[in-house]
């Protein structure tokens, strides 16, 4: 009887290099390609074409790159089941605004701040 070999946990270093692997990835920690396409500045469609490639270009690497960074460090604070939702309502932590307004707007640092001081504890 021949044996099944179980599939490797696909790794963000991995996903950084290959389109396929990122959509791997994505799928497996429950972010829809709506989601990671504007967390990483891309069109739904640009995102798609690009996760067929087994190897992604390197000019569009690191956009890939910021947002595989964003949606693990999201991920660590906000389940991935509501990821979407948290980006799209207003957040008394940045003044009312909604998440997605600071990410269109080129403030994704105050997220990042937010990241940081919710693993010190700030917000604990």
């Amino acid at each position: 009887m021949p044996t099944t070999a179980k599939a490797k946990p696909v790794t963000i270093q991995l996903a950084k290099k290959s389109g396929t692997a990122l959509y791997t990835w994505r799928r497996s920690v429950g972010v829809n390609r709506e989601t990671f396409a504007r967390l990483a500045n891309f069109s739904e469609r640009t995102l798609a074409t690009y996760e067929k490639h087994k190897a992604l270009p390197p000019l569009i690497r690191p956009q890939v790159n910021e947002g595989l960074r964003l949606v693990n460090a999201l991920l660590e604070i906000i389940p991935a089941s509501e990821l979407a939702t948290w980006l799209r309502t207003p957040n008394p932590g940045f003044g009312g605004r909604r998440p997605w307004t600071l990410i269109t707007n080129g403030e994704r640092d105050l997220i990042w701040e937010m990241i940081h001081q919710t693993r010190h504890g700030a917000f604990a």
